[in-house]
């Protein structure tokens, strides 16, 4: 698999990173940055995987926008990118191209971040649709924002809303998977669960304890006022995407939709669009047990 992420900007970036790095089920072959300033989110991405012993992971510099990072930029602005011991690339998209093409097998793209690096792709190479597979952290279906009746423009479809029209009017190796707002957008860890984390803190687990300090960076650095890095988690959209990658998906109920991205950055059902199978909501009790599931394989970490 490939993840497409913007890293750097809200937390639910890192903390589904830290997921990835402990679900043995997913082979990554490429962190690929985007949106914005694609090169300094690479740059906190190689300084995390460097300080938890992952550079065997390759970082890829997606489509650079503008200047603009997000909260967490200063904590990776002492990372020399040169130092990283791993393959590094300045074009991203030519070596997500050149893996895709390369492999035998059907490349699962984890799509967590505004779509323009795969919009990129398509438009360089429109028969590799037929090669990737997409599960992403996307779109309002039926809920928005808050609960409140969708949809709604959710952030990662409207930030680029042609290339997400791209991306949701392709006809992909399997219909995409996609957790909008109306499941994600109610993903936490709090309680006990968060407490276990924040024991973890204090032990030899570099992956927990980097993944708070980013935290605790973010928060200090203009990050969200009403989250709290010492009682709960921000709002965890992006890893239920990566649940969706290596799980039986138990968790949460799927529902098949056909939709398309209108104008206005919407994701409508209709029956003129693609096919997209969603997580629509929450299983009984899938809300916990996925926190449980989350910080146990973050606990789990060996250096």
């Amino acid at each position: 698999m490939i993840l497409d992420t913007d890293i750097g900007d809200d937390m639910d970036d890192s903390w589904a990173l830290a997921d990835i790095l402990q679900s043995p089920e997913i082979d990554v072959k490429l962190v690929l940055t985007a949106a914005h300033n694609a090169k300094a989110r690479a740059q906190i991405v190689a300084k995390y995987l460097t300080i938890v012993g992952r550079t065997d992971l390759p970082v890829g510099v997606g489509i650079v926008q503008d200047e603009y990072i997000g909260p967490m930029g200063g904590w990776a602005s002492d990372y020399d990118v040169s130092t990283y011991a791993g393959e590094f690339y300045d074009d991203g998209i030519q070596a997500a191209i050149d893996i895709i093409g390369n492999s035998t097998e059907t490349i699962t793209i984890i799509a967590i971040a505004p779509m323009g690096n795969i919009g990129r792709i398509l438009q360089l190479q429109p028969s590799f649709s037929s090669r990737i597979n997409v599960i992403a952290m996307s779109g309002s279906v039926l809920k928005c924002y808050g609960g409140s009746p969708g949809p709604c423009p959710e952030y990662n479809v409207y930030e680029n809303v042609n290339a997400s029209q791209i991306s949701y009017n392709a006809t992909w190796a399997m219909p995409m998977v996609t957790t909008p707002i109306d499941t994600s957008g109610f993903a936490y860890v709090n309680g006990t669960d968060y407490q276990n984390l924040l024991s973890a803190n204090n032990s030899q687990n570099l992956l927990v304890q980097t993944l708070l300090e980013c935290y605790v960076y973010w928060h200090q650095n203009g990050g969200g006022a009403t989250y709290d890095p010492y009682t709960t988690s921000t709002t965890l959209y992006d890893p239920v995407a990566v649940y969706l990658t290596f799980s039986n998906r138990s968790f949460v109920n799927m529902v098949d939709y056909h939709l398309v991205v209108n104008n206005k950055g919407e994701t409508i059902i209709d029956a003129a669009g693609q096919p997209v199978t969603v997580a629509l909501t929450w299983a009984r009790g899938g809300e916990e047990d996925w926190a449980l599931l989350l910080v146990q394989r973050l606990l789990s970490y060996k250096s």
